[in-house]
């Protein structure tokens, strides 16, 4: 029986009521998982030899861009183009405080910095308040910060030089941000033309872009609600919301399934050299190792893995270093990874 054939969908509790997991996770499996048994109003998904979906459908892919974006430092660290062990402060045109003295733009790039994921404290009521409404109303926590000026600011508050100075490895949204502009300012580039340089014409790719412009603005999936907003019906369209200039670099990254291959099978390199450097099976749950996460499936298999949420878009992606495979799932909706992501994964890591 071929594989596409032993589809079958069998009993699984969730939270959100009766969905099923396919017993065999092949890619058009998966896809129909999303689209007709959790609701998504678009799916593409993908793995390193197969995809379901249309593959120049374009996506927002959050927090995926950020392996794009590493990929790219990379090869310009590789090619003697970049020294990514510069202190942020002698590079960057912000005015900042000492306490940024210390870090470097390697340090920005694997979460060694200390600054916090957003300009948010998880132990100010104030400051989940504000995450509480932008989920409740469907707004984006960083919608204020258009220009470099209003991000300055933030970077060189009281809250932020704290969290700073406990220098607590932390997956950081502002560090990354920061980066990017960094780079720019070391190189002159804006980080458009060194998506270009280093990847997009490298790898090939068609679909990848900061900016849908012209044709590639009809391929790009409106964005919908999924379980945030939650005021808003499932599947229903909601505004785009882009991140300003200043924060491009962090999340803002338009991309396709078909390029998402291209991009993650050029970044095996990264992962083994990170795993030279700490094995996985020395690895705790949920350990950062670059920009990704260290997951156990059911079974025992560990993974890494990435997720990303952007209003209107919610992507995910997850490595298996002892197969060499990955499974990438794209949505056009507003969700964060739940439970199903992993399932599937696992299902799929052990076909």
């Amino acid at each position: 029986m071929s594989l596409c054939a032993r589809v079958v969908l069998v009993a699984a509790a969730f939270a959100a009521g009766c969905a099923t997991l396919p017993e065999v996770a092949d890619v058009n499996g998966v896809r129909a998982f999303y689209r007709h048994e959790v609701g998504d109003p678009e799916c593409a998904v993908a793995t390193e030899n197969a995809l379901a979906g249309d593959p120049h459908r374009i996506f927002r892919i959050a927090s995926l861009g950020k392996l794009y974006v590493h990929l790219a430092l990379l090869r310009m660290e590789r090619e003697g183009r970049l020294d990514l062990d510069v202190s942020v402060r002698a590079v960057s045109k912000f005015a900042l405080p000492p306490e940024y003295d210390a870090v470097t733009l390697r340090d920005l790039l694997s979460g060694r910095s200390g600054l916090p994921r957003d300009f948010l404290n998880p132990w100010n009521p104030l400051d989940w308040h504000t995450a509480f409404c932008c989920g409740l109303f469907g707004t984006h926590i960083y919608e204020g910060f258009e220009s470099r000026c209003d991000f300055a600011e933030e970077l060189t508050s009281g809250r932020t030089r704290s969290f700073l100075r406990e220098r607590r490895p932390l997956y950081s949204n502002v560090g990354f941000a920061l980066l990017v502009l960094c780079v720019e300012d070391l190189t002159g580039k804006t980080v458009d033309e060194i998506l270009r340089d280093e990847l997009v014409v490298p790898l090939g790719l068609e679909d990848t872009t900061f900016c849908p412009v012209g044709e590639e603005r009809v391929r790009v999936s409106p964005p919908c609600a999924g379980k945030l907003p939650w005021l808003c019906r499932r599947g229903t369209v909601v505004p785009e919301h882009r991140l300003g200039s200043a924060l491009r670099g962090m999340g803002s990254i338009f991309s396709s399934a078909s390029d998402c291959v291209k991009v993650l099978t050029a970044y095996w390199p990264v992962i083994d050299d990170l795993l030279g450097q700490k094995p996985m099976a020395t690895c705790e749950e949920n350990e950062m190792r670059g920009l990704l996460n260290v997951r156990t499936l059911k079974g025992g298999r560990r993974i890494l893995y990435r997720f990303g949420m952007i209003y209107g878009g919610a992507s995910f992606v997850a490595f298996d270093p002892s197969s060499r495979r990955f499974l990438v799932i794209l949505r056009n909706v507003t969700s964060w990874p739940a439970s199903e992501d992993f399932d599937l994964s696992a299902l799929h890591f052990n076909l």
